[in-house]
């Protein structure tokens, strides 16, 4: 019952900083790619109505019903022969579809929540509507973005289901370490890693508190 380091040093010589470094490049590509595509999905079935956009919409919330386990088998399955198997980039986007739906009905619902008209008025005006969303859409909707972005970015860190088989010596994210030091009875290096994940979320967490803080301020002298 003294202090010691040796639980820390023993678990960095195992590679955790390496599998951290993994795991934080994981989640921000998850988060950029998967904020990007959300935002534009949501806009296209909740602004632009079609039988196209209601198909886009069943597919955009169906891997919500897709456990993570059941969407890693089916991307081993799928890819093990091919190039893309044992890369950053499948883990990427086994994330990115892991994770897509939540944040997919935030932007639905929040642009849902917009007037219809708004299409309309920029059309009456000669507004595109790639200058609409950059002029109106995107501010408006800008905690939604910092929210989906903090979503993604959480959930890849944590995440063990979908990546266990997918991941490969160079590519392990560091989640899948504690798994790995529970059954060899780690537990002080497991809760380690534990802690250090829970740091990372916080720091981002921390980070888009100040965001929008300052966002705020900005409005408010606006």
């Amino acid at each position: 019952m003294t202090f010691t380091m040796h639980n820390i040093e023993s678990t960095i010589g195992k590679g955790a900083l390496g599998f951290l470094k993994n795991s934080v490049l994981i989640a921000l590509a998850v988060s950029v790619l998967g904020t990007v595509i959300a935002f534009i999905s949501a806009y296209l079935t909740a602004r632009l109505p079609s039988k196209s956009s209601r198909v886009l919409h069943l597919l955009s919330i169906t891997s919500l019903a897709v456990p993570g386990m059941v969407l890693g088998l089916s991307y081993v399955m799928a890819f093990k022969t091919s190039f893309f198997y044992g890369t950053f980039a499948i883990l990427i986007l086994v994330n990115s579809v892991h994770f897509f739906s939540s944040p997919y009905l935030m932007f639905y619902n929040s642009m849902g929540k917009l007037s219809g008209d708004l299409e309309a008025v920029g059309a009456t005006l000669g507004i595109g509507r790639l200058r609409m969303i950059r002029d109106v859409f995107i501010p408006t909707l800008r905690s939604t973005i910092m929210e989906s972005f903090s979503y993604f970015f959480v959930n890849s860190m944590m995440t063990i289901s979908a990546v266990a088989f997918l991941e490969t010596a160079k590519t392990k994210p560091v989640a899948l370490m504690i798994p790995q030091l529970e059954a060899q009875v780690l537990l002080e290096a497991m809760a380690f890693i534990s802690v250090v994940i829970l740091a990372v979320n916080l720091m981002l967490k921390g980070v888009i508190a100040l965001i929008k803080k300052l966002t705020k301020r900005r409005i408010h002298k606006a």
